[in-house]
């Protein structure tokens, strides 16, 4: 076999500067730009190594398997090195997701705590606003005989009641700001039903009394297709339009209607479901014997809500999930719209 003397063209007699002439000698010969190649060189430079370490009548196989052999132990010594590191990171980022997770819980409960607070706090309001406007009225029905009193009184009065409802209109919008920039589920858009104000007028001085007008005069929804199945969702299209929607009925008639925007709508039969209903339910507008309500956010909201749940519970009606992926899956190439989850 060759040793490390005869590959460097060298013997135990050559002193160190024959040994590195022979090397570099042999190194211009050898270098891949002069025609010899990466592995030869390498050889070259473990012989010159070995005979400068004085091992030159070694053989270079027996050196060679050696530095092999260290070297697949340090490749599974590093492998094994990044598998730990691999794990670890994934553990941290599990820990991430499900702290994220439990933020985003605690986020949603106190926006509906919140939201409960606010309408508490509208209608307190809006019973004091009430009582200052009945007292307004007694006030310039008292102080008719005088009525330079009664103007500078209804002036004080007038200024408090436009503060109040300033601080009230603010109130309300800056939570619902909030409260949608909040949430994780896709934000519909809010109807604000206007409120109908009759003005009476007594010797040239107008006051206010609410009052609500037919409801069915505000707005008309579009009118849905009537069945008899029960719990199974459908594709159907609004009475005299060629627009598609699908929906689901409830044991008490009402339907959960999804169209062709994404946006759930909730349909309450009159007849059956009382005049209360859950803060997420926005009145929009009438159908027939049905009061329509939007659900920009909470349950019933949200395409994951569904596809993850066998049933709803929305305003005390049940109503099932059974087929409602392939329904809307069937509305999204009607609508000609991308996949919806």
């Amino acid at each position: 076999m060759t040793t490390f003397h005869e590959l460097l063209g060298t013997d135990d007699r050559c002193s160190k500067a024959e040994i590195k002439k022979k090397y570099r000698q042999l190194s211009v010969k050898l270098h891949p730009d002069k025609g010899g190649s990466q592995a030869l060189m390498q050889m070259l430079s473990m012989a010159y190594q070995q005979v400068s370490k004085g091992n030159g009548n070694k053989k270079c196989s027996d050196i060679m398997i050696i530095n092999n052999s260290d070297g697949r132990k340090q490749q599974v010594a590093d492998l094994n090195k990044k598998i730990s590191l691999l794990i670890k990171e994934k553990m941290q980022l599990q820990a991430l997701i499900e702290r994220y997770q439990q933020q985003a819980n605690n986020g949603y409960n106190t926006g509906e705590n919140q939201a409960q607070q606010t309408l508490v706090l509208l209608q307190t309001t809006n019973n004091r606003l009430n009582e200052q406007l009945l007292l307004l009225r007694r006030q310039i029905e008292e102080n008719e005989i005088n009525p330079s009193l009664a103007n500078n009184r209804l002036n004080k009065q007038s200024v408090m009641i436009i503060f109040s409802v300033l601080i009230i209109v603010v109130i309300f919008i800056g939570w619902f700001i909030w409260h949608y920039q909040s949430q994780h589920m896709q934000p519909q858009p809010l109807d604000l039903i206007p409120t109908p104000i009759t003005v009476q007028v007594k010797n040239v001085i107008a006051t206010q009394t609410t009052t609500m007008e037919n409801i069915d005069a505000i707005n008309s929804a579009d009118k849905i297709m009537m069945t008899d199945t029960v719990g199974l969702w459908q594709q159907r299209y609004y009475e005299g339009t060629r627009q598609p929607y699908i929906a689901v009925r409830s044991l008490n008639g009402s339907y959960i209607v999804k169209d062709c925007q994404g946006t759930f709508s909730y349909y309450s039969n009159r007849s059956h479901n009382t005049s209360r209903v859950s803060a997420n339910l926005i009145f929009s507008a009438n159908d027939r014997q049905f009061s329509v309500y939007r659900i920009p956010y909470g349950n019933g909201s949200s395409d994951q809500q569904w596809l993850n749940s066998q049933s709803l519970s929305i305003n005390n009606n049940i109503f099932s999930n059974n087929g409602y992926k392939s329904s809307s899956l069937a509305l999204a190439v009607v609508c000609n719209n991308t996949v919806p989850f």
